[in-house]
């Protein structure tokens, strides 16, 4: 088990401009998320890239495809790399969650691995289903280059799991629009190599935050 992960948030979508929490939700990447995505896929054409997987929400596919273009690869669409479903909070501002459902968005910002939202996903079940996602990953390859495109809250939870970190700690991590992280799994375990790179992004900014941040 010595495979090189290439993990990726995908690029700014509409949603993310307009401050809309965004889950299982979806909305298409702006013309700058399409920018970053190929500033990053022509960062990447240092690395041996084998295989991309891809959450099968839109934007991370659209995402991954703009990266495998660049590699002449196939995007491999999964649902085990979504991101966290927020149920009822899907496509709300952050006021209008605080308004709506305040006892839970507390206990979201304070003790978010105890956060039960209205519909939604819990952050264990995103680690649950990720770990399993990465055991089957390393038992069926061995050697290999493999990006994961995936979601804000998905890609930190896999960072704080194999930093063995619980997932309360998941706002002690960022993860920008197309954030590069690399992880070496080694016989004697992961090695996080890079964490939240956005160097290639040409032009940054802050945007407004969803729930999500």
């Amino acid at each position: 088990m010595t495979n090189t992960i290439y993990l990726v948030r995908h690029g700014q979508t509409n949603w993310n401009i307009l401050g809309k929490t965004q889950g299982h939700g979806n909305s298409d990447l702006t013309e700058k998320g399409i920018d970053q995505a190929k500033d990053l896929a022509d960062a990447m054409v240092k690395y041996p890239i084998d295989y991309i997987y891809s959450s099968d929400l839109g934007r991370a596919v659209q995402t991954a495809e703009i990266i495998a273009d660049k590699f002449d690869k196939e995007v491999i669409a999964t649902p085990s790399l979504r991101e966290m479903g927020f149920g009822e909070w899907e496509g709300l501002l952050i006021k209008e969650i605080q308004e709506k459902y305040g006892d839970v968005y507390k206990t979201w910002r304070n003790e978010p691995h105890l956060a039960e939202i209205p519909g939604g996903e819990t952050l264990h079940i995103i680690k649950e289903r990720t770990d399993k996602f990465l055991k089957e990953l390393n038992e069926k390859y061995d050697g290999k280059h493999i990006v994961l495109v995936t979601h804000s809250v998905t890609a930190r939870v896999i960072l704080l799991s194999v930093l063995n970190s619980s997932v309360e700690n998941i706002y002690r991590i960022n993860q920008g629009n197309t954030a590069l992280n690399v992880i070496e799994f080694r016989n004697y375990g992961p090695v996080v190599i890079k964490m939240n790179d956005t160097s290639h992004i040409k032009v940054n900014q802050k945007l407004e935050n969803s729930a999500l941040e």
